[in-house]
């Protein structure tokens, strides 16, 4: 994905949150910009099912009726789970009532703490030093 480098420059120049943009080098700008940070979530969307597995607390997997248990090896049986799709959230939430273990960790999974450049730009988007330059008009 390209950046929007109109859009960076704005944030480089008007450094709404407060990151200390200003008189950086551009490969300073740049790790400030790329460095995760605890007030900002991304959302996942898609997680590995060794996460949903791992989350499972096995005496709430232990007490699934037999049709539930066979709807979680289908659902984690993919590889991959969609959290974000409305048949697979009910599933979900049919299976684990809530202020359960494992509905409290799945939740945890749907975010992650993330960086400006993924808050401004997307999932896993990076700045290097180079779009810094760009942005401040250096190249």
């Amino acid at each position: 994905m390209a950046l929007d480098y109109a859009a960076l420059a704005t944030e480089l120049s008007t450094d709404p949150t407060g990151l200390g943009y200003s008189g950086t080098s551009d490969p300073a700008a740049a790790v400030l910009l790329n460095a995760i940070r605890q007030t900002i979530d991304i959302d996942r969307g898609v997680i590995p099912a060794y996460e949903i597995i791992d989350a499972t607390v096995p005496a709430e997997w232990a007490a699934l009726t037999a049709d539930e248990r066979s709807r979680y090896q289908v659902l984690t049986g993919a590889g991959q789970v969609n959290t974000k799709a409305a048949n697979v959230r009910a599933a979900f939430l049919a299976m684990f009532p809530g202020g359960s273990g494992t509905r409290t960790a799945l939740a945890a999974l749907q975010s992650r703490k993330g960086s400006r450049a993924e808050e401004l730009f997307g999932p896993g988007v990076t700045v290097s030093h180079t779009d810094v330059a760009i942005a401040r008009g250096r190249v």
